[in-house]
């Protein structure tokens, strides 16, 4: 079974390396390369054009796979059985070497021609740059209210006013998410700890359906669950909310289950040993090792949720970032100084206050 795992880590390694070269081949020959999607028949032919870079993959795994020796060992069989001698090699003396450094610049070359990476009109448009950096910075309500001597022109003050209004509402709604997921995260954690659930077959289950699940919804960003839960209880706070709150609670389950398989099993060996149940065993072994590292990954969480806050509100899930997103699209900067800057002193304030209290809790 190790053996097969690491065929199948050089088979999709290989398979990349391949269809990466020939996407390269295709870009700078001027033929159109597998960026688009796959809509059509015609497309999804050529999807098919690319099995040749699987079967050929697959061969060339099964080929390195075979050979024995350091130096033309695979990565896959490096991986899962280590390396099988303590003689330090440089990596340039081994053909795995030289195939990750080729597939780490392949990844690079690839990367920056699907992203249209255009360096050229980044450091020429100054123009725009200029004229964006003047309003933030020039014409801000602090810096009008400096430069008319203590007079701020109503438009601006009242989009201080609806700023300070909402910031209240984006802090009050970060830390909302935050307590909602913290006794769902730390339910969940237990379940998805390693060095817990290797008993049985049923927790066995129960750690592989929890670590997917959290992984599914961790990789979801929060913008998209807001638009989610918008569409359910509509537009306002308590969709962002809720947006934050599923994000956290995946986040939050990844953090502590971490935590909980890094703990010392000696007490925990010798609560079991006193024929103590599962749960005293975690409440009295498991528990008392993880409450001060969870208090400081929530924090964190906090932290984080309050960032987050800012951009779920560009689409409608409350906080200052409601206000934010229109006079971004109108291109009225000095507005958008004005909310950059009471997001940037808020983020600034949770930033400190959050590590003091890290400090003393660690």
């Amino acid at each position: 079974m190790r053996r097969l795992k690491g065929l199948v880590v050089d088979w999709v390694l290989l398979t990349l390396f391949l269809l990466m070269v020939e996407f390269l081949a295709l870009s700078f020959s001027g033929s159109r390369g597998p960026t688009g999607l796959l809509v059509t028949p015609e497309e999804t032919l050529d999807l098919l054009h690319y099995g040749w870079c699987a079967a050929l993959g697959l061969l060339v795994a099964i080929a390195w796979q075979s050979l024995r020796g350091v130096r033309r060992e695979s990565p896959g069989h490096a991986l899962i059985f280590g390396e099988e001698t303590d003689e330090a090699i440089p990596w340039t003396h081994t053909l795995r070497g030289w195939f990750t450094a080729l597939l780490i610049e392949l990844t690079f070359l690839t990367g920056w021609l699907i992203t249209e990476v255009q360096l050229f009109d980044f450091l020429t448009q100054f123009n725009k740059a200029t004229d964006i950096v003047r309003g933030l910075v020039a014409e801000n309500v602090f810096a009008l209210f400096l430069r008319n001597a203590g007079e701020v022109p109503a438009q601006s003050a009242d989009v201080l006013h609806q700023g300070l209004v909402l910031l209240v509402q984006t802090i009050f709604l970060a830390f909302m998410a935050t307590a909602f997921a913290i006794p769902v995260a730390f339910a969940m954690s237990f379940f998805a700890a390693r060095n817990l659930t290797r008993t049985t077959s049923l927790s066995r289950w129960m750690y592989t359906l929890v670590r997917a699940v959290m992984n599914i919804t961790r990789s979801v960003e929060p913008l998209v669950w807001a638009l989610i839960f918008i569409s359910w209880v509509g537009i306002g706070p308590f969709a962002g909310v809720l947006a934050l709150w599923v994000h956290s609670v995946a986040a939050l389950v990844k953090l502590y289950s971490e935590q909980i398989e890094s703990i010392d099993h000696g007490p925990v060996e010798a609560i079991t040993a006193t024929g103590a149940s599962t749960l005293q065993v975690l409440r009295y072994g498991v528990v008392p090792q993880v409450i001060p590292p969870f208090l400081s990954f929530t924090i964190y969480r906090w932290d984080i949720n309050v960032r987050m806050s800012t951009i779920i509100g560009f689409v409608g899930g409350g906080g200052i970032g409601y206000i934010l997103k229109p006079r971004v699209d109108l291109g009225q900067w000095g507005e958008v100084g004005t909310l950059v800057i009471l997001i940037a002193l808020t983020v600034w304030a949770m930033d400190i206050i959050s590590a003091k209290i890290r400090e003393r809790i660690v």
